[in-house]
Protein backbone atom coordinates (compact mmCIF):
# COMPACT_ATOMS: atom_id res chain seq x y z
CA UNK A 1 0.00 0.00 0.00
CA UNK A 2 2.80 2.36 -0.58
CA UNK A 3 2.07 3.75 -3.94
CA UNK A 4 1.20 7.67 -4.35
CA UNK A 5 -0.06 8.14 -7.44
CA UNK A 6 -1.32 6.64 -10.21
CA UNK A 7 1.47 7.07 -12.77
CA UNK A 8 5.50 7.29 -12.85
CA UNK A 9 6.48 11.27 -12.37
CA UNK A 10 9.59 13.07 -12.39
CA UNK A 11 11.46 15.38 -10.48
CA UNK A 12 13.36 17.95 -11.79
CA UNK A 13 16.95 17.77 -12.80
CA UNK A 14 19.54 18.93 -10.68
CA UNK A 15 23.12 18.67 -11.69
CA UNK A 16 24.26 18.46 -7.66
CA UNK A 17 21.75 15.32 -7.24
CA UNK A 18 21.35 13.73 -10.49
CA UNK A 19 23.66 12.15 -12.85
CA UNK A 20 23.12 11.92 -16.22
CA UNK A 21 25.76 9.04 -17.05
CA UNK A 22 24.39 6.31 -18.82
CA UNK A 23 20.63 6.83 -19.02
CA UNK A 24 18.17 6.81 -21.42
CA UNK A 25 17.31 10.60 -23.29
CA UNK A 26 14.49 11.43 -25.13
CA UNK A 27 12.18 14.65 -26.00
CA UNK A 28 10.18 15.56 -23.26
CA UNK A 29 7.04 16.06 -25.53
CA UNK A 30 4.07 18.45 -24.82
CA UNK A 31 1.27 16.78 -24.93
CA UNK A 32 -1.59 14.61 -22.74
CA UNK A 33 0.34 11.39 -20.51
CA UNK A 34 -1.99 8.45 -21.04
CA UNK A 35 -1.72 4.93 -19.70
CA UNK A 36 -2.76 1.89 -21.32
CA UNK A 37 -3.82 -0.99 -20.11
CA UNK A 38 -3.69 -3.48 -22.70
CA UNK A 39 -7.14 -2.76 -23.51
CA UNK A 40 -8.51 -5.23 -20.83
CA UNK A 41 -10.63 -2.92 -19.23
CA UNK A 42 -12.23 -1.62 -22.66
CA UNK A 43 -15.84 -1.63 -23.12
CA UNK A 44 -16.37 -2.42 -19.31
CA UNK A 45 -18.43 -0.14 -16.83
CA UNK A 46 -15.83 2.32 -15.15
CA UNK A 47 -17.30 2.49 -12.11
CA UNK A 48 -16.33 -1.32 -11.43
CA UNK A 49 -12.88 -0.58 -12.04
CA UNK A 50 -10.73 -0.63 -9.23
CA UNK A 51 -8.07 2.08 -9.79
CA UNK A 52 -10.68 4.21 -11.67
CA UNK A 53 -11.00 7.52 -10.39
CA UNK A 54 -14.77 7.90 -9.65
CA UNK A 55 -14.52 11.02 -7.35
CA UNK A 56 -16.44 13.78 -9.75
CA UNK A 57 -18.60 11.42 -11.78
CA UNK A 58 -21.96 12.04 -10.44
CA UNK A 59 -21.43 15.44 -12.31
CA UNK A 60 -21.54 13.43 -15.86
CA UNK A 61 -25.54 12.13 -17.01
CA UNK A 62 -24.51 9.10 -18.35
CA UNK A 63 -22.64 5.97 -16.75
CA UNK A 64 -18.89 6.34 -18.47
CA UNK A 65 -17.44 2.81 -20.06
CA UNK A 66 -13.51 2.68 -20.04
CA UNK A 67 -11.40 2.81 -23.46
CA UNK A 68 -8.34 0.86 -21.69
CA UNK A 69 -6.81 4.61 -21.95
CA UNK A 70 -6.42 6.46 -18.62
CA UNK A 71 -4.86 9.70 -17.45
CA UNK A 72 -2.64 10.17 -14.79
CA UNK A 73 -5.84 11.10 -12.92
CA UNK A 74 -7.44 7.34 -13.37
CA UNK A 75 -9.61 9.11 -15.55
CA UNK A 76 -10.93 7.68 -18.69
CA UNK A 77 -9.84 9.38 -22.33
CA UNK A 78 -12.73 8.98 -24.23
CA UNK A 79 -10.76 7.39 -27.58
CA UNK A 80 -12.60 6.05 -30.40
CA UNK A 81 -12.25 2.80 -31.56
CA UNK A 82 -10.38 4.08 -35.16
CA UNK A 83 -7.50 5.23 -32.41
CA UNK A 84 -7.90 2.09 -30.11
CA UNK A 85 -7.44 -0.68 -32.64
CA UNK A 86 -4.05 0.77 -33.42
CA UNK A 87 -2.53 0.13 -29.68
CA UNK A 88 -0.93 -3.22 -28.51
CA UNK A 89 -2.02 -5.67 -26.14
CA UNK A 90 0.32 -4.81 -23.75
CA UNK A 91 0.80 -2.08 -21.34
CA UNK A 92 2.19 1.38 -22.23
CA UNK A 93 2.95 4.00 -20.56
CA UNK A 94 3.60 7.06 -23.20
CA UNK A 95 1.88 10.63 -24.06
CA UNK A 96 -0.72 11.89 -26.45
CA UNK A 97 0.77 14.43 -28.98
CA UNK A 98 -0.46 16.53 -31.32
CA UNK A 99 2.34 18.30 -33.58
CA UNK A 100 2.90 22.32 -31.48
CA UNK A 101 -1.13 22.27 -30.58
CA UNK A 102 -1.53 21.56 -27.26
CA UNK A 103 -4.72 23.27 -26.60
CA UNK A 104 -6.18 21.38 -29.47
CA UNK A 105 -5.18 18.39 -27.72
CA UNK A 106 -6.77 18.88 -24.65
CA UNK A 107 -9.86 19.79 -26.45
CA UNK A 108 -9.81 16.79 -28.56
CA UNK A 109 -9.98 14.53 -24.73
CA UNK A 110 -11.98 16.32 -23.56
CA UNK A 111 -14.95 15.46 -25.50
CA UNK A 112 -16.54 12.77 -23.95
CA UNK A 113 -18.44 11.84 -27.30
CA UNK A 114 -14.91 11.92 -29.47
CA UNK A 115 -14.62 12.65 -33.20
CA UNK A 116 -12.96 10.00 -35.30
CA UNK A 117 -11.34 12.76 -37.81
CA UNK A 118 -9.87 14.77 -34.84
CA UNK A 119 -8.04 11.89 -33.39
CA UNK A 120 -7.15 11.26 -37.10
CA UNK A 121 -4.24 13.57 -35.72
CA UNK A 122 -3.29 12.59 -32.57
CA UNK A 123 -0.21 10.01 -31.95
CA UNK A 124 0.62 7.94 -28.99
CA UNK A 125 3.64 8.38 -28.14
CA UNK A 126 5.51 5.19 -26.24
CA UNK A 127 8.36 5.23 -23.80
CA UNK A 128 7.69 2.47 -21.18
CA UNK A 129 5.36 -0.73 -20.58
CA UNK A 130 4.57 -0.40 -17.08
CA UNK A 131 3.17 -3.47 -15.00
CA UNK A 132 -0.72 -3.42 -14.56
CA UNK A 133 -2.00 -1.83 -11.73
CA UNK A 134 -1.58 -2.59 -8.14
CA UNK A 135 -3.67 -2.25 -4.70
CA UNK A 136 -2.36 1.36 -3.02
CA UNK A 137 -3.00 4.81 -1.66
CA UNK A 138 -2.65 7.41 -3.98
CA UNK A 139 -3.09 10.74 -2.09
CA UNK A 140 -2.75 13.71 -4.82
CA UNK A 141 -4.38 16.68 -5.60
CA UNK A 142 -6.55 15.66 -7.99
CA UNK A 143 -6.75 12.16 -7.19
CA UNK A 144 -7.11 10.19 -3.87
CA UNK A 145 -8.26 6.95 -3.85
CA UNK A 146 -7.49 3.67 -1.88
CA UNK A 147 -7.10 1.08 -4.45
CA UNK A 148 -8.08 -2.61 -3.64
CA UNK A 149 -8.90 -5.87 -5.77
CA UNK A 150 -6.74 -5.43 -8.50
CA UNK A 151 -5.23 -8.97 -7.65
CA UNK A 152 -8.65 -10.73 -8.16
CA UNK A 153 -9.64 -8.32 -10.85
CA UNK A 154 -6.55 -8.96 -13.12
CA UNK A 155 -6.44 -12.69 -12.25
CA UNK A 156 -7.45 -13.71 -15.75
CA UNK A 157 -4.74 -11.53 -17.65
CA UNK A 158 -1.54 -12.65 -17.96
CA UNK A 159 0.99 -10.31 -16.76
CA UNK A 160 4.31 -10.00 -18.56
CA UNK A 161 7.23 -10.05 -15.62
CA UNK A 162 8.69 -6.68 -14.65
CA UNK A 163 11.97 -5.40 -16.58
CA UNK A 164 14.66 -2.77 -15.84
CA UNK A 165 14.21 -0.07 -18.45
CA UNK A 166 17.10 -1.18 -20.52
CA UNK A 167 15.40 -4.49 -20.93
CA UNK A 168 11.80 -3.05 -21.79
CA UNK A 169 13.61 -0.86 -24.27
CA UNK A 170 14.93 -3.48 -25.90
CA UNK A 171 11.73 -5.63 -25.59
CA UNK A 172 9.90 -2.38 -26.99
CA UNK A 173 12.00 -2.37 -30.00
CA UNK A 174 11.12 -5.20 -31.51
CA UNK A 175 7.70 -4.70 -31.45
CA UNK A 176 5.66 -3.95 -34.18
CA UNK A 177 4.53 -0.23 -34.16
CA UNK A 178 2.47 2.29 -36.72
CA UNK A 179 2.04 5.69 -37.44
CA UNK A 180 -0.65 6.02 -34.46
CA UNK A 181 1.32 4.59 -32.23
CA UNK A 182 4.84 5.21 -31.91
CA UNK A 183 8.00 4.46 -29.68
CA UNK A 184 9.76 7.41 -28.91
CA UNK A 185 13.02 7.23 -29.43
CA UNK A 186 15.22 6.57 -26.58
CA UNK A 187 19.60 7.55 -26.85
CA UNK A 188 21.68 6.15 -24.52
CA UNK A 189 24.07 8.74 -22.61
CA UNK A 190 27.82 7.22 -22.51
CA UNK A 191 28.57 6.55 -18.98
CA UNK A 192 31.44 9.38 -18.29
CA UNK A 193 29.17 12.05 -16.17
CA UNK A 194 30.44 15.36 -17.21
CA UNK A 195 30.38 14.45 -21.56
CA UNK A 196 26.61 12.66 -20.80
CA UNK A 197 25.76 16.11 -18.87
CA UNK A 198 27.21 18.07 -21.86
CA UNK A 199 25.11 16.07 -24.33
CA UNK A 200 21.88 16.33 -22.40
CA UNK A 201 22.23 19.91 -22.23
CA UNK A 202 22.96 20.55 -26.58
CA UNK A 203 19.86 18.36 -26.53
CA UNK A 204 17.90 20.39 -24.74
CA UNK A 205 18.88 23.58 -26.60
CA UNK A 206 18.13 21.79 -29.71
CA UNK A 207 14.86 21.11 -28.61
CA UNK A 208 14.19 24.30 -27.08
CA UNK A 209 14.99 26.46 -29.83
CA UNK A 210 12.51 24.26 -32.14
CA UNK A 211 9.83 25.23 -30.02
CA UNK A 212 10.22 21.99 -27.93
CA UNK A 213 9.71 21.39 -24.13
CA UNK A 214 12.93 19.78 -23.01
CA UNK A 215 14.25 16.57 -22.45
CA UNK A 216 13.68 13.59 -19.74
CA UNK A 217 16.32 11.44 -18.14
CA UNK A 218 15.86 7.64 -17.17
CA UNK A 219 18.36 5.60 -15.33
CA UNK A 220 19.44 2.29 -17.61
CA UNK A 221 18.58 0.29 -14.78
CA UNK A 222 15.82 1.44 -12.65
CA UNK A 223 11.82 0.21 -12.93
CA UNK A 224 8.82 1.70 -13.19
CA UNK A 225 6.99 2.58 -10.29
CA UNK A 226 3.61 4.82 -9.43
CA UNK A 227 5.90 7.21 -7.26
CA UNK A 228 7.38 10.48 -8.09
CA UNK A 229 10.94 9.19 -8.39
CA UNK A 230 14.35 10.24 -8.88
CA UNK A 231 15.15 8.00 -11.76
CA UNK A 232 13.35 9.43 -14.21
CA UNK A 233 14.13 13.41 -14.28
CA UNK A 234 13.24 16.58 -16.54
CA UNK A 235 15.32 19.33 -17.77
CA UNK A 236 13.55 22.13 -19.33
CA UNK A 237 14.78 25.75 -20.50
CA UNK A 238 12.42 28.56 -19.59
CA UNK A 239 12.51 31.85 -20.82
CA UNK A 240 12.19 34.98 -18.85
CA UNK A 241 9.58 38.32 -19.28
CA UNK A 242 8.91 41.59 -17.25
CA UNK A 243 5.24 43.00 -17.01
CA UNK A 244 4.35 45.85 -14.68
CA UNK A 245 2.12 45.69 -12.17
CA UNK A 246 -1.72 47.06 -12.36
CA UNK A 247 -3.47 45.11 -9.31
CA UNK A 248 -3.51 42.15 -7.15
CA UNK A 249 -6.15 39.48 -6.50
CA UNK A 250 -6.57 38.47 -3.01
CA UNK A 251 -6.00 34.52 -1.53
CA UNK A 252 -8.79 32.25 -1.58
CA UNK A 253 -10.11 29.40 0.87
CA UNK A 254 -9.34 25.87 -0.37
CA UNK A 255 -10.16 22.38 0.41
CA UNK A 256 -6.65 22.21 1.57
CA UNK A 257 -6.60 25.08 3.77
CA UNK A 258 -7.10 28.64 4.54
CA UNK A 259 -3.32 29.73 3.93
CA UNK A 260 -3.34 32.59 1.22
CA UNK A 261 -7.08 33.68 3.05
CA UNK A 262 -6.31 37.68 4.28
CA UNK A 263 -3.38 38.32 1.55
CA UNK A 264 -2.46 38.74 -1.96
CA UNK A 265 -3.39 35.54 -3.92
CA UNK A 266 -1.44 37.20 -6.98
CA UNK A 267 0.24 39.91 -8.93
CA UNK A 268 -2.14 41.37 -11.44
CA UNK A 269 0.56 42.24 -14.56
CA UNK A 270 0.32 44.02 -17.78
CA UNK A 271 2.33 42.27 -20.37
CA UNK A 272 4.36 44.55 -23.53
CA UNK A 273 1.73 42.69 -25.99
CA UNK A 274 -1.08 44.26 -23.79
CA UNK A 275 -2.02 40.56 -22.59
CA UNK A 276 -3.12 40.61 -18.68
CA UNK A 277 -1.31 38.29 -16.25
CA UNK A 278 -2.00 37.02 -13.24
CA UNK A 279 1.20 35.61 -11.41
CA UNK A 280 1.89 33.71 -8.39
CA UNK A 281 5.09 32.25 -7.06
CA UNK A 282 5.85 34.06 -4.24
CA UNK A 283 6.69 33.34 -0.42
CA UNK A 284 4.06 34.47 2.44
CA UNK A 285 6.01 37.48 3.49
CA UNK A 286 5.86 38.68 -0.19
CA UNK A 287 1.96 38.18 0.37
CA UNK A 288 1.37 41.26 2.60
CA UNK A 289 -1.30 43.64 1.82
CA UNK A 290 -1.03 47.54 2.87
CA UNK A 291 -2.80 50.61 2.38
CA UNK A 292 -1.45 53.13 -0.04
CA UNK A 293 0.05 56.36 1.04
CA UNK A 294 -3.21 58.51 -0.40
CA UNK A 295 -5.40 56.14 1.07
CA UNK A 296 -3.66 57.13 4.55
CA UNK A 297 -3.57 60.86 4.16
CA UNK A 298 -6.26 63.76 4.02
CA UNK A 299 -6.31 66.56 1.13
CA UNK A 300 -3.93 68.57 3.23
CA UNK A 301 -1.48 66.00 4.50
CA UNK A 302 -3.18 65.02 7.94
CA UNK A 303 -3.40 61.49 9.07
CA UNK A 304 -6.48 59.85 9.01
CA UNK A 305 -7.94 56.48 10.28
CA UNK A 306 -7.52 53.62 8.28
CA UNK A 307 -10.14 51.83 9.03
CA UNK A 308 -10.32 48.14 8.79
CA UNK A 309 -6.87 46.30 8.05
CA UNK A 310 -6.27 45.44 4.79
CA UNK A 311 -5.95 42.06 5.37
CA UNK A 312 -9.52 42.33 6.96
CA UNK A 313 -11.09 43.37 3.60
CA UNK A 314 -9.40 40.71 1.79
CA UNK A 315 -10.25 37.87 4.29
CA UNK A 316 -13.56 39.06 3.47
CA UNK A 317 -13.69 39.37 -0.25
CA UNK A 318 -11.43 35.69 -1.20
CA UNK A 319 -10.88 35.82 -5.07
CA UNK A 320 -11.13 39.52 -5.49
CA UNK A 321 -9.42 42.30 -7.19
CA UNK A 322 -8.41 44.69 -4.90
CA UNK A 323 -9.67 48.30 -5.34
CA UNK A 324 -7.00 51.00 -5.93
CA UNK A 325 -6.35 51.53 -1.90
CA UNK A 326 -5.10 48.40 -1.18
CA UNK A 327 -1.51 46.88 -2.54
CA UNK A 328 1.18 44.67 -1.78
CA UNK A 329 3.80 46.43 0.05
CA UNK A 330 6.70 44.52 -1.33
CA UNK A 331 5.15 44.94 -5.06
CA UNK A 332 3.45 49.03 -5.51
CA UNK A 333 1.39 49.50 -8.60
CA UNK A 334 4.07 50.65 -11.47
CA UNK A 335 6.75 48.30 -10.58
CA UNK A 336 8.22 46.21 -13.01
CA UNK A 337 8.89 42.21 -12.09
CA UNK A 338 10.67 39.64 -13.59
CA UNK A 339 9.00 36.12 -14.22
CA UNK A 340 9.98 32.77 -15.98
CA UNK A 341 7.77 30.74 -17.80
CA UNK A 342 7.15 27.49 -20.17
CA UNK A 343 6.23 29.01 -23.73
CA UNK A 344 3.32 30.70 -25.32
CA UNK A 345 -0.46 29.85 -25.10
CA UNK A 346 -2.18 30.35 -28.69
CA UNK A 347 -3.56 33.88 -26.81
CA UNK A 348 -0.11 35.20 -26.39
CA UNK A 349 -0.31 33.89 -22.40
CA UNK A 350 2.70 32.65 -20.79
CA UNK A 351 2.30 29.06 -19.53
CA UNK A 352 3.42 28.15 -15.92
CA UNK A 353 4.54 31.73 -15.33
CA UNK A 354 6.22 32.15 -11.50
CA UNK A 355 7.68 34.83 -10.28
CA UNK A 356 11.32 35.05 -9.98
CA UNK A 357 12.75 38.60 -8.90
CA UNK A 358 12.25 42.21 -9.13
CA UNK A 359 13.00 43.60 -12.46
CA UNK A 360 16.65 44.30 -12.63
CA UNK A 361 17.81 46.71 -15.31
CA UNK A 362 21.39 47.17 -15.34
Amino acid sequence: MAKNTFMMLAHKYDDKRHGAGGCYMSEKLDGQRAYWDGGITRGMWKDEIPWANVGKDSRYKERQKSTGLWSRYGNVIHAPDSFLHYLPDFPLDGELYVTGDRQRLRKIIARLVPDDRDWEDVTYFVFDSPPLPEDGIIKTTNFKRTITGCAEFLAPYAKRKATCFHDTIRWLREQEWNARCQLLDQQRLPMATTLAEGMAYTELERVSSSGGEGVMLREAYSYWKPERVHTLVKMKKLDDMEGIVTGYTTGRKTALGSKLLGMMGALILRLDNGKRLELSGFTEAERTLGYTDDHCHGAYGESVARGPAASEWAAEHPEAECPTHIEAIHFPRGMKVTFRYRGLSNDGIPNEARYWRKYDAV
